[in-house]
């Protein structure tokens, strides 16, 4: 039975539990559901992947798509193993991503992000990656055929 009065760590579990139940729709994204989860001032900050840096309120989707294309993420596989919460803000996600490489061998990471969540939203999103020597030789691969394969269409 849930708890009738969770507390702020329970409550920000929530709401990144429901992002992440939103972002990863079978079907594509359920925008509504995220727009209704972020701060419109969200800042992400992605060190140590393809697309590194600061990224800030509609920059956010842009750059995360770029690095699932450059590293051949698979949306579908991905795993959101454990959420953690204790004190007035942050929620760190324990999450398992995976895809292939340009020449089709599989490749699989863990992945930390910490959520911070104000007011019932997502104001800052910081990642973390398991092995980003492995991203960075699998983008760069990606991205000099990336050129290739549009005079090939």
């Amino acid at each position: 039975m849930p708890n009738a009065n969770p507390t702020r760590p329970e409550l920000n579990k929530e709401v990144v539990r429901r992002f992440y139940e939103a972002v990863l729709r079978p079907g594509g994204p359920d925008f509504a559901t995220i727009d209704e989860l972020t701060d419109e001032q969200e800042v992400e900050l992605n060190w140590g992947h393809p697309d590194s840096g600061v990224h800030r309120e509609a920059a956010i989707g842009p750059a995360r798509h770029r690095m699932h294309e450059l590293t051949g993420l698979d949306l579908s596989a991905i795993s959101v193993d454990e959420l953690i919460a204790d004190g007035p803000t942050r929620v760190v996600v324990v999450a398992t991503n995976s895809g292939t490489d340009i020449h089709g061998t599989p490749w699989r990471m863990t992945v930390l992000e910490l959520v911070d969540v104000t007011n019932g939203k997502i104001t800052k999103k910081r990642s973390f990656y398991q092995d980003t020597a492995l991203l960075r030789d699998i983008s760069l691969e990606r991205e000099a055929a990336l050129p290739q394969r549009a005079r090939e269409t």
